[in-house]
Formats: structure tokens, C-alpha cells, sequence
């Protein structure tokens, strides 16, 4: 890619209106992540040809890839201007919106891409995936399985497939696909501690254990994980046991408030009164990731001195 890049800026230097040399040059360097530089050439190329809509295009993706969402918007909305029946313009726009989570003016874009090409499984993903924010489970699960009719692996798609069943209280259908999720991709850990928890909710204590085990394996910043582990744990009176999972947890996660006031519950019912103290003023060092209301942990720390 170096050796095009230098014959492309050889021809420009030789050829100064050389203009399809810049603007393969300018692809080049969007493809090996030089965005600025991209920038640079796209922009002056829009000079010189101001209603070219594809110039528009490439300047909005790489405004998207620098994060500048709403100058790729406008970049994409001039292009569909331009050539309005152009579906990779109104895919990108679609998804600056998603970026921007503005659903809203997000869906109208992907149906219309939809409508110029119907078996567009990325588009039908997106309506799923918008679907499924706005709490339109019935709608989602549609497009999700349409887009799955087109792309059986995409793993991202049975995953959101899976919560939209799990949601409606179809736990065959959520375990299914939570299962086919795991065997495309086997280190997506929230399949594991998705499973975990509709284990936990069947009363399948080996089950969810074995899920979480894997699933803190996977992703040990997993908070949600190792507090279910540890509440599972309590419940089934293996206190020991949660304790060795809470001080791995935190161990992996040490500024994690949740995680010390979860180690505080476990020494409360151990009834270990200093280590409860411990935990307790530990997990209002770290107040700012608490679910629980700082004044109430103050409170309980208050208590628990007398």
C-alpha cells in the first residue's frame, strides 16, 4: 500500500490536475487509517467539483471515523441530496444516526434501503437493533430474523434476537439462540451470563454457575456478573464461596463500588463485623460507581459502628 501511495503522490506532483489520481489517492489513505490526511485531498478535490456526491460521501466517512458525527451528517444528507436514490448514502446517514441515537431519523433511511434492495441483512439488522431500543420487541424479533434468513452467523443479530425472546418470556426461543450465539462465537461472554440468568430464574443452580464461571472467565469487568454470582452464591448458603467470588472480583475490579458493598453483605451474613465495617467504608471511597444510595450505605456503616 506504501509503494501505491508514493506512485500516486508522484503523479499528482508530476500532474497537478490529476484529479482521479487524488482521489484514489485519498481512498488509499482512508483505507490504512491516514483520516487526515484523507481529509485533506477530499476537501480540496470538493473545490473544485462541489456537487460531487461520492466526494461528499467519502468526506463523510471520514468524518464518522474521526468521531465527528454531526459534520458526516452533513456530508451524507448532501450527497443523498445529490443522488438521492444512492442506498450506500442513505445507509451511512442511517447509521450517523444510530451513532447519535436519533432512532428516529435513523428508520425512515434504512427502509428506504430497504426498499432499493430488499435483501440488505445490515439494514434489516439496524431496524432490529432500533427496534429493540424503543422497545418494539415484536418488531425487532421481525427484522432480526429476516436479517438471519441472509446472514445465518451474524452472531451480533441472534444476540439481540435472543433478548428480544428472552423479554416476551420465550426462554426456549431466548436459550436457542443465546446457544447458537456461543457457537459462532464462543467467547461472547453476556450469552454466558444471559444464560446464567435464565438458569438462575429456572431454578438451575448448577446451570447458572456454570455460565457465570465462564462468563467472569471471559469478561472478569463483568460487575453485573460477579454480583449475580455472589447473590446466587448467598442464596444457596455457600458463603465461603462467595466470598472467594467477591475478592476475585474485586481484586479484578477494584474501584468498583457495587462490588465492595456486595463483599460488605457477604461479611454482614457471615456476621465477620470487621470486615463488614471494612467493606462498607471501602464502598464509599468509591461512591461514584455505587448503585446503592451513598446515604444509605452511610447510614447502614453508622449502624453497623454501634
Amino acid at each position: 500500500m506504501e509503494d501505491k501511495i508514493s506512485e500516486l503522490r508522484q503523479r499528482i506532483k508530476n500532474n497537478p490536475s490529476d484529479f482521479a489520481a487524488m482521489r484514489e489517492l485519498a481512498c488509499s489513505l482512508m483505507d490504512i487509517g491516514e483520516n487526515e490526511g484523507a481529509m485533506q485531498t477530499l476537501l480540496y478535490l470538493l473545490r473544485i467539483f462541489p456537487d460531487d456526491s461520492n466526494l461528499h460521501y467519502n468526506i463523510g466517512i471520514v468524518y464518522e471515523k474521526l468521531k465527528y458525527f454531526d459534520k458526516a451528517i452533513i456530508e451524507y444528507q448532501t450527497a443523498v441530496r445529490i443522488q438521492p436514490d444512492e442506498p450506500d448514502y442513505m445507509y451511512n446517514l442511517a447509521c450517523s444516526y444510530v451513532n447519535k441515537k436519533e432512532y428516529e431519523s435513523a428508520k425512515p433511511l434504512f427502509e428506504k434501503v430497504l426498499a432499493l434492495d430488499p435483501e440488505d441483512s445490515n439494514s434489516m439488522f439496524y431496524m432490529g437493533m432500533i427496534n429493540s431500543r424503543l422497545e418494539l420487541s415484536e418488531e425487532a424479533i421481525e427484522y432480526l430474523e429476516r436479517s438471519l434468513k441472509f446472514n445465518p452467523a451474524d452472531a451480533i443479530a441472534r444476540f439481540y434476537l435472543a433478548n428480544e425472546y428472552k423479554k416476551l418470556g420465550r426462554r426456549d426461543d431466548a436459550v436457542y439462540e443465546y446457544e447458537k450465539v456461543l457457537e459462532i462465537s464462543p467467547e461472547y461472554s453476556w450469552a454466558y451470563f444471559n444464560l446464567a440468568a435464565i438458569y438462575w430464574e429456572d431454578g438451575d443452580v448448577m446451570q447458572a454457575i456454570e455460565n457465570l464461571d465462564k462468563t467472569v472467565e471471559l469478561n472478569p469487568h463483568d460487575i453485573e456478573a460477579y454480583k449475580l454470582f455472589v447473590k446466587i452464591l448467598m442464596k444457596e448458603e455457600n458463603l465461603p464461596g462467595a466470598m472467594a467470588v467477591v475478592r476475585k472480583a474485586i481484586k479484578d475490579n477494584p474501584e468498583a463500588g457495587d462490588l465492595h458493598y456486595t463483599a460488605a453483605q457477604v461479611c454482614k451474613k457471615s456476621k465477620d463485623q470487621a470486615n463488614y465495617v471494612k467493606y462498607l467504608t471501602s464502598a464509599l471511597q468509591f461512591a461514584q460507581s455505587l448503585s446503592v444510595s451513598p446515604r444509605e450505605v452511610r447510614k447502614e456503616l453508622n449502624e453497623a459502628k454501634e
